[in-house]
């Protein structure tokens, strides 16, 4: 069976990645596990001083499973097998990592339109990964 983890952020580029891997396992036939993962950015600065860790650690929760609602929807209704997983970090670091742990072959992830401006700030996330990833990882736009 190959494991593909499929990082999600809410994005329109993150949710033509969640197609291509839905339409790749629906002509798999159980040959496909995915690993669907959010990773919510650490809250930083005097932010502490006025929510204590128990409600940062809701917080990012219930923001996580809001951004995994649509897409763990949408798998289901796919009959595509998947486990889903919410972390809080730097978003390369911790999906390289969660892939390698788990014996992913392949990462997909999504990348808005590269023009402009836009294009140093979007694919630092993206670029990061590729250079940290040992495995093949897949950007769909």
């Amino acid at each position: 069976m190959q494991k593909i983890l499929l990082a999600v952020d809410g994005s329109e580029s993150s949710q033509h990645a969640l197609a291509h891997v839905i339409k790749r396992a629906s002509g798999a036939k159980d040959q496909i596990q995915v690993l669907l993962v959010n990773v919510q950015y650490a809250v930083h600065g005097g932010v502490s001083a006025f929510v204590n860790a128990g409600q940062l650690k809701q917080l990012h929760h219930e923001e996580g499973m809001k951004v995994l609602e649509g897409p763990r929807s949408m798998l289901d209704s796919a009959g595509v097998s998947y486990s889903h997983h919410l972390f809080v970090g730097d978003p390369a670091e911790i999906i390289t990592r969660f892939a390698h742990d788990k014996g992913c072959d392949e990462i997909v992830i999504g990348t808005r339109g590269l023009s402009g401006i836009g294009s140093l700030l979007m694919g630092s996330v993206a670029t990061k990964i590729i250079h940290l990833a040992d495995v093949p990882v897949l950007l769909v736009k």
